[in-house]
């Protein structure tokens, strides 16, 4: 819809006319012409629609019944002391509407109005610009299209999306799992590790925790693609669950990093622990990429449970001293 200025006389929106032969244009042809303008008018009249036609300044010049209901209106004749302007919630819906009518012969546009009784809602316009032959714009012919009931089903379907991305959301953070290890995630390595060193302290026995890290993940993605990868990643999760006790926690903490806690008694365990995960490392082969080899860092700290019962600190510190085994191998030149 277009919008102040002082009113054209009322005309209709589009005229049907038929030549007729050459010649022959008497009473009957005129008769006919008026026949069909008055078709044309019932037509308009009865479409579920609103139709218009206004000044470039916003006035209305034509309307049907149906744009009249619309706009809150009893009759058209109504509308006919009202400007387009009147009936717009935001102004810059209108000059985004008369800016395309400029560019493009028809354009749609959709948008918010405010009726004569209050009500809010939603409308798809199509709108042409008609210009004269100074090439100036003479009115703007249009249809506009009540899509209330539309708009409030999308946003009905966007709130329920929302609401279901937030489920989800809430869903992933209370699981304890990693869908691709099938490892605790790190919630819930925190949450069973936290367990364990109770259980620890109890039995008077230490915790040693492994942080460790799969060397040159990125590298092997980028040269032999993010399935092989998952592969290395699924291979260390076997690797672990087959090389620890089911005692112990194990977890996949990171994009390629994995942490342990495990319950042992004093002494060398810690060297035996070490030990055992990288021998299955060496062991390990992928069928599919025979020259793709498993490389992994670790760093282990010991935490006396009678004295400690957090882990966040020794884990940065086992993240340390996995970092400083990962520098001594880069400059040992050291590859998977």
């Amino acid at each position: 819809m277009s919008s102040p200025g002082a009113p054209k006389p009322a005309r209709p929106i589009a005229s049907v006319a038929s030549p007729g032969p050459a010649g022959r244009r008497g009473p009957q042809h005129a008769s006919f012409r008026q026949t069909g303008r008055d078709r044309y008018r019932a037509l308009v009249e009865q479409l579920p629609v609103g139709v218009y036609r206004t000044t470039p300044e916003g006035l209305f010049v034509e309307a049907n019944a149906a744009l009249a209901r619309m706009l809150g209106c009893r009759k058209a004749g109504d509308l006919y002391s009202r400007n387009v302007k009147d009936f717009y919630i935001r102004g810059a819906d209108r000059n985004r509407r008369l800016a395309a009518s400029m560019s493009r012969a028809t354009a749609f546009q959709e948008f918010e109005l405010l009726s004569a009784a209050g009500k809010r809602f939603w409308v798809r316009d199509y709108c042409r610009a008609i210009k004269g032959a100074d090439g100036r714009i003479v009115h703007y012919d249009g249809i506009l299209v009540d899509i209330t009931e539309r708009k409030t089903a999308e946003r009905k379907l966007e709130r329920a999306n929302h609401k279901l991305r937030l489920i989800n959301e809430k869903l992933e953070s209370l699981s304890t799992s990693d869908h691709l290890t099938e490892l605790n995630n790190r919630r819930g390595f925190f949450q069973f590790g936290l367990q364990q060193m109770k259980i620890a302290k109890r039995l008077k026995k230490d915790n040693f925790l492994v942080f460790l890290d799969i060397d040159y993940l990125k590298e092997v993605n980028d040269t032999y693609g993010h399935p092989a990868g998952d592969l290395l990643l699924q291979g260390m999760a076997s690797i672990l669950r087959t090389t620890l006790r089911e005692s112990d926690v194990i977890g996949r903490i990171g994009g390629d990093e994995f942490a342990i806690l495990a319950m042992r008694s004093k002494g060398l365990a810690e060297r035996a622990l070490l030990a055992r995960i990288e021998e299955g490392v060496q062991a390990y082969r992928i069928k599919a990429y025979p020259r793709l080899r498993l490389s992994v860092s670790m760093g282990l700290v010991r935490i006396d449970p009678q004295k400690y019962q957090q882990l966040d600190d020794f884990l940065a510190h086992a993240d340390y001293l996995m970092y400083q085994e990962k520098r001594k191998k880069e400059r040992q030149g050291t590859t998977p």
